[in-house]
């Protein structure tokens, strides 16, 4: 019993370290905050912190893992209800993903100048990869439920996925591009439109879906995504921070271009 109290209490703890980090990001920005700086915030010594966390990067690290874990959880619980359609499914994984990082957009913008960072290269793909290898499966379920209900048109679920997260990775640097022009942190209404129905059309075709019967991407989210005028609590930090990750993002796109020869 008395280990599973200290257990308890050291998940606790660290748990109040995760959640200062982020108060703190948004509010000063990523490469503003100091480990001292959470520690002020929580209360605790260095000593404590460094019990749990061998550096800032570290905290930072384990910050990002709980946000994306309480949205693997979310999606999964709501795409496992019996009474969803498969395009409903599909819809509900991909839209409200974007919803959920949305209402932490603050502390998402605030880690931009990290996550776009050339040293941080080799973490973005190995994010990349746990994302496709845990919502993989949930999106080949999908799948498969909309071939069985007749409004999907393939023999290879799982296969189809994975390129569906590829697709979905790419329209990534699409976004990239997006943040870099036409005017960084304004990005020109027409062509997010132009970019999200392009996206929604080549998931219909890749799944044989009926036209316009998907709609996993809003360009009103995505618009909200881009649109850095509106941070919360962490706007001074992101308004300082936007021409640092425009011009990350277009280093990230140069690097792509070069890739790509």
């Amino acid at each position: 019993m008395a280990r599973t109290v200290d257990d308890a209490a050291h998940a606790r703890r660290r748990q109040s370290f995760l959640e200062a980090a982020g108060r703190v990001i948004e509010r000063k920005g990523y490469e503003q905050m100091t480990v001292q700086d959470v520690l002020d915030d929580v209360g605790q010594s260095k000593g404590a912190f460094y019990h749990y966390f061998d550096s800032k990067q570290a905290l930072v690290k384990g910050l990002v893992g709980r946000l994306s874990e309480a949205i693997f959880t979310h999606l999964e619980q709501r795409v496992s209800a019996p009474d969803l359609s498969a395009l409903d499914k599909l819809t509900c994984l991909f839209r409200e993903s974007s919803q959920l990082k949305l209402e932490r957009k603050g502390l998402w913008s605030a880690l931009l100048p990290m996550w776009l960072s050339a040293g941080n290269a080799a973490v973005r793909e190995r994010a990349s990869s746990q994302v496709r290898e845990r919502m993989t499966p949930v999106l080949g379920q999908i799948i498969a439920q909309g071939v069985t209900e007749g409004v999907f048109t393939t023999q290879y679920p799982h296969q189809v996925a994975r390129m569906i997260f590829v697709i979905r990775e790419d329209f990534g640097h699409v976004v990239m591009d997006l943040l870099t022009t036409p005017a960084p942190g304004h990005p020109d209404h027409a062509q997010v439109e132009q970019a999200v129905a392009a996206y929604n059309e080549t998931l219909e075709r890749v799944l044989g879906a009926p036209t316009g019967s998907l709609h996993p991407l809003d360009a009103a989210d995505l618009m909200a995504w881009l649109d850095r005028s509106d941070t919360g609590a962490a706007a001074p930090a992101a308004h300082a921070e936007t021409a640092t990750v425009s011009g990350l993002a277009a280093q990230v796109r140069r690097t792509r271009g070069r890739d790509d020869q």
